[in-house]
């Protein structure tokens, strides 16, 4: 028969045990996760380098459109590409005589 104190002793290094592990997985954890409160890329990214029109605001008169982190009208430039027209879904650009439409959430040419 064995004794209580040894069961008790085994309990508890296996309990001891499980915290260690557990603990280092939430430090592992929180090494890679993202900080909700803080804004902006985590360091040691890299940041996109070809801009994604994000969205457009419609207003027929004067209509602009978000590509990337910048807001353009009819006549910016971004990234070497005129805005020529902006539409309800896209945006209409060209560079020299190289015309291309952009629908929401594509990225622009890279050529």
């Amino acid at each position: 028969m064995r004794s209580n104190s040894c069961h008790v002793s085994r309990v508890t290094c296996h309990v001891v045990l499980v915290a260690c592990c557990v603990s280092l997985v939430a430090a592992v954890h929180a090494e890679t996760l993202r900080d909700p409160f803080v804004f902006g890329p985590r360091e040691g990214t890299v940041e996109a380098l070809v801009p994604v029109l994000i969205g457009v605001l419609w207003n027929a008169p004067e209509p602009l459109a978000i590509v990337g982190d910048q807001m353009v009208g009819i006549g910016d430039q971004v990234d070497g590409w005129q805005i020529v027209k902006i539409q309800e879904d896209g945006i209409v650009i060209q560079r020299g005589d190289h015309r291309e439409t952009v629908a929401i959430g594509n990225s622009l040419p890279t050529d």
